[in-house]
């Protein structure tokens, strides 16, 4: 066996923003473990928590998100769409690279990684700046937490390897700029456990204490997960014959609620649930909000999605993505998630196991054993030196120019347009911002506003 200096160390870094982010490096380091765990150790890490990091930064990105998402989503959806462009990520890049890059230094100084992971977008360009400053590179892998709906902070130009889940993710990130060699789709990494749990649905049922032979259904909530009682009381009056089982997670309300209520069906309640493997394998169905994390681990597991609720914006591609493929359907009212849910179950489950079918063919269970298999194959070698491009993502100065001019340009557009309502401006804002990455582009763009400008106030004459 080698001893501890001779092992490659492999650093993971994260966030606590949702649980996606997490979750995935907890698979990453499992199957690290798993596949090398004689030759490498791991560790994670989450720089917004140091102590050296400004407090606002951490709470700005983990504590507001979910504040935010839950209660005013609409503001969350703007925002993102906004921070979209290549423009605005540009600046957020310098913006937290000289935040984080006391902490930063810091933690490579302390673990002396042999590569670096990242399954959380803000530390990218951070992580250059430093590299860039101390005069040395390490191989850098982001490992991307959405299926879809994927972020512009993600696709960093200079990393050595970029790892998306899905091929929407693929084409984004050839558009953003990321080399065609070094974008792999591997799948969004699950824990092993759900590619180890491979027993068949009824004796997990019986260990698990439910009936072994009716039909299963697994609802899934949360604290960012409206409604999930409503559902929960709806279905349990449909009468049904099926057996309910309920996640609250993090939801310690609901879950005293629901552990109160009398249920005309067989009911089983759980708050936070470690063995989620078991609990999809011996279901036939899940219905829950359109994360990322729940999303890849249910078609890991072959199960298809009823999906309750979505974050606008980050979400929505999730919801597009399952149901285009036929592994789900999308039902934004209780209402809907029964009617759903028992077209599934007529015609002795026929529609149900043509969703099971289809959700199997998305699901990728090995996804964190592929991922791990290219980070040790980076890790091990000697990669290539990645030179910084002169484009608008590593220019500081031109996005703020050009911010500072679109902002400009959208002040006379508000004075002028004034029966354009909130939603069209912010639309148009959006398509303006994304379409600029040079100067050129950014002379297009202020003529084609100009050219906006003029055929609206013809047509108000």
């Amino acid at each position: 066996m080698n001893s501890a200096d001779e092992r490659k160390r492999i650093l993971i870094l994260t966030a606590d923003a949702g649980s996606g982010h997490r979750s995935a490096a907890l698979a990453l380091e499992a199957a690290l473990q798993e596949r090398y765990g004689r030759q490498c150790t791991s560790v994670i890490v989450n720089p917004l928590r140091a102590a050296s990091t400004p407090s606002f930064l951490q709470a700005v990105t983990e504590e507001n998100y979910d504040e935010m998402v839950r209660k005013d989503p609409a503001l969350y959806e703007l925002s993102y769409w906004l921070s979209d462009s290549l423009a605005t990520a540009a600046i957020i890049d310098q913006v937290v690279a000289v935040m984080l890059h006391d902490t930063l230094r810091g933690i490579l100084d302390e673990h002396r990684p042999d590569a670096v992971v990242c399954t959380h977008p803000l530390y990218l360009e951070p992580l250059n700046f430093v590299f860039d400053r101390a005069g040395r590179s390490l191989p850098l892998v982001s490992v991307i937490t959405d299926l879809v709906t994927v972020h512009t902070l993600w696709f960093n130009p200079r990393v050595h390897l970029c790892l998306v889940p899905t091929e929407q993710a693929y084409r984004k990130a050839l558009r953003r700029g990321v080399p065609m060699h070094r974008v792999h789709i591997t799948g969004l990494p699950v824990h092993p456990r759900f590619a180890a749990e491979t027993r068949p649905p009824a004796e997990i049922r019986r260990e698990l204490g439910w009936l072994p032979d009716i039909p299963a259904v697994l609802l899934v909530g949360g604290t960012r997960v409206p409604r999930v009682g409503e559902i929960a009381r709806l279905i349990d009056r449909a009468g049904l014959e099926i057996q309910l089982a309920v996640v609250t997670g993090g939801d310690e309300a609901l879950y005293r609620v629901l552990s109160a209520t009398r249920w005309q069906i067989p009911t089983y309640i759980y708050g936070f649930a470690e063995n989620m493997p078991a609990l999809i394998r011996a279901s036939d169905l899940v219905i829950t909000k359109a994360g990322g994390l729940i999303t890849a681990e249910t078609l890991a597991c072959g199960r298809p999605l009823i999906y309750c609720s979505a974050i606008r914006g980050q979400e929505t591609g999730n919801v597009k993505y399952v149901v285009s493929a036929g592994a789900g359907d999308w039902a934004p009212r209780p209402q809907q998630v029964l009617m759903h849910l028992v077209r599934w179950l007529e015609d002795d489950a026929a529609l149900l196991r043509q969703r099971s079918a289809n959700a199997a063919q998305l699901g990728r269970p090995n996804a964190a054993y592929q991922a791990a298999d290219l980070i040790w194959e980076l890790a091990t070698s000697e990669p290539v030196p990645v030179q910084p491009v002169p484009t608008l993502r590593t220019a500081a100065m031109f996005p703020l120019r050009a911010g500072i001019h679109v902002s400009r340009i959208f002040d006379r557009l508000e004075q002028d347009l004034r029966n354009l309502t909130d939603a069209e401006m912010a639309r148009l804002a959006v398509w303006c911002v994304n379409q600029i990455e040079t100067p050129a582009d950014l002379e297009r763009v202020g003529l084609a506003l100009r050219e906006r400008l003029n055929k609206l106030a013809a047509a108000q004459r």
